[in-house]
């Protein structure tokens, strides 16, 4: 008897715990759908929402549409353009070319190619780091021309090798997705493969990624998204073409969102590298806890993987959408899911303000965020603009007053304060609880 009030306690408990269970999954997924309904009704986001718990699945979602012409709804399948989360990739091949001893990380870029200006100063850790000066292919005056044609890996490099450093090797950090290229060029010739072939024998096939791959624009690739963006007028369109030979390295490949957790677990359990882990660029600390963080955003794509080491806890953003919400959303998805406190999104549509135009010229001017380019602001017809300082290509923003405004094509806000002489010295680029400054540097 005693044995059989025993087992129907542990069976009540085992019930409590999975209707327990149940209930947060439940609150949980309603949760999640109210805070994103507000990004779908207003077209500012699409894509998959992805929670892993010990690396198994406990959240996972799709919204909108992979095709919106055709109404053909994102799925847990879907393959995106995964953009620069493709870097991580690219780290994972050199470090394993380290730990087979083929390279080392202090090896400089000039053993590889003899002739590149002070290739002797710089190393691969450096390019691996974001540290070796060399000049960022997207800020290039005509990158949005460059992006329209094929090219092989040499001449890629041509693009930018003879451009003078933005600073000396290992002076600083500022991104680069040019050092990348370069990094691509080293597994290719060390390892005698291209940099597809390479990957996919070294990394894709051991860890079983078979909706992983170099992204090619002429590919019937099944089940990809296509990608959107608002235009410089915030109406919603298809996204500009990449040809995506210019992204090798960098930007290059496509996956689901089960491959990125596949790949992620064989990281964190040394499947692929081991003693070279570390090295990873990816790891951070988010509020005192370990963490791990790859993000990537290329025309139509913007995504956000955060892993956290204390709670096993995976939260992924997969979206076919420029704007810049998957860092925003991934925060507070991750709230969600732990009881923490969230805001429901904004309809900063809803709040445009009329500025006329002698108001808006105090907001003129060019500010720097110490990284990229310099930033120009400047009213053109009615509006005031937001684009890098040497093209003609620029932005409308969308008064919100208050000394705010409203970037739709990037769904940030920007804030200006410290009115000096009749101008304003700072810009702040909020994005969520994320806040970027810049000062206005003399004209």
């Amino acid at each position: 008897m005693k044995k059989y009030h025993l087992l129907l306690t542990v069976l009540f408990i085992a019930i409590n715990a999975i209707t327990a269970f149940a209930q947060k999954d439940t609150t949980t997924a309603s949760k999640i759908d109210e805070y994103l309904q507000p990004y779908l009704d207003m077209d500012a986001w699409s894509g998959l929402i992805s929670i892993y718990k010990h690396g198994e699945p406990i959240f996972q979602k799709a919204y909108g549409y992979a095709d919106r012409e055709w109404k053909i709804p994102n799925t847990k399948d879907t393959k995106f353009r995964i953009a620069s989360i493709s870097k991580l990739f690219t780290e994972v091949a050199i470090l394993k070319l380290v730990e087979e001893d083929a390279i080392s990380l202090s090896d400089p870029l000039s053993k590889f190619i003899i002739d590149y200006p002070r290739g002797t100063e710089i190393t691969i850790r450096q390019l691996l780091n974001h540290r070796a000066g060399i000049p960022h292919l997207n800020n290039f005056p005509n990158y949005n021309d460059l992006i329209k044609y094929d090219y092989d890996i040499n001449e890629i490099i041509e693009l930018f090798k003879n451009k003078p450093l933005d600073y000396d090797p290992g002076e600083r950090y500022r991104y680069s997705n040019s050092g990348y290229v370069l990094l691509a060029y080293i597994i290719e010739k060390v390892s005698q493969a291209t940099y597809g072939d390479y990957l996919q024998k070294e990394i894709l096939n051991p860890l079983g990624l078979a909706n992983t791959g170099i992204d090619n624009n002429s590919e019937i690739l099944q089940k990809r998204a296509n990608g959107y963006m608002f235009n410089s007028s915030g109406d919603l369109v298809n996204a500009d073409f990449v040809n995506m030979s210019i992204k090798i390295g960098g930007g290059s490949m496509y996956s689901t969102a089960g491959d990125l957790n596949l790949f992620l677990q064989g990281l964190f359990r040394k499947k692929v590298i081991d003693s070279t882990l570390n090295e990873l660029p990816n790891f951070i600390e988010i509020e005192g806890e370990q963490a791990f963080q790859a993000s990537g955003r290329v025309q139509g794509f913007c995504h956000q993987i955060t892993h956290r080491f204390s709670s096993e806890l995976t939260v992924m953003v997969l979206g076919n959408h420029y704007s810049n919400l998957a860092l925003p959303i991934s925060d507070d998805i991750y709230n969600i899911y732990t009881g923490k406190p969230y805001s429901i999104p904004e309809n900063y549509l809803s709040q445009e303000t009329q500025l006329p135009v002698e108001e808006l010229k105090v907001y003129e001017g060019n500010y720097d965020f110490g990284f990229g380019p310099i930033r120009k602001l400047k009213v053109k017809g009615n509006s005031l603009t937001y684009g890098a300082l040497d093209l003609e290509s620029a932005d409308a923003l969308i008064p919100l007053g208050g000394n705010r405004f409203f970037y739709i094509q990037y769904w940030v806000i920007l804030e200006f304060s410290d009115m000096e002489n009749g101008r304003f010295k700072t810009l702040e680029w909020v994005m969520g609880k994320n806040r970027f400054p810049a000062n206005r540097v003399i004209n």
